[in-house]
């Protein structure tokens, strides 16, 4: 994958996930919230209909391994980075993927900070990102 592609790869995932943040606001009307989502869809059907959709579907993937396990995904990132500070390279991903995994992590410990704004009351697991 060239720089260029994966560079707007990753603003547009993030802006795609942003999009999906802000449908996801109470308060906002069904119309609002379905031009949304047709605009999160498109950026999916356009990405995985591409020549780099194993990339665009290994950053989803990892984001959503983030969110369902981050404290799986914690330690597999910390033997990566490990691995990538001792050998020079991360054994079995690729430097693309690696900065997917890092980009994921980054995106999943936003959205549980936006959602705890969002949500005072609710236990989200935040102190675990400290």
């Amino acid at each position: 994958m060239h720089r260029e592609h994966e560079d707007l790869m990753r603003t547009e995932f993030h802006h795609r996930t942003a999009l999906e943040w802000e449908a996801d606001r109470s308060g906002i009307s069904d119309d609002e919230q379905a031009r949304l989502h047709a605009q999160v869809a498109d950026y999916d059907q356009r990405w995985s209909a591409g020549p780099h959709a194993a990339e665009w579907q290994y950053l989803s993937g990892a984001l959503r391994d983030w969110q369902d396990r981050p404290d799986d995904m914690d330690s597999y990132l910390s033997v990566l980075d490990y691995q990538r500070r001792a050998f020079g390279k991360p054994e079995g991903v690729d430097e693309t993927q690696w900065q997917s995994l890092v980009q994921a992590h980054n995106i999943a410990h936003e959205d549980r900070v936006r959602q705890r704004m969002q949500h005072p009351d609710r236990d989200l697991g935040l102190e675990r990102w400290r």
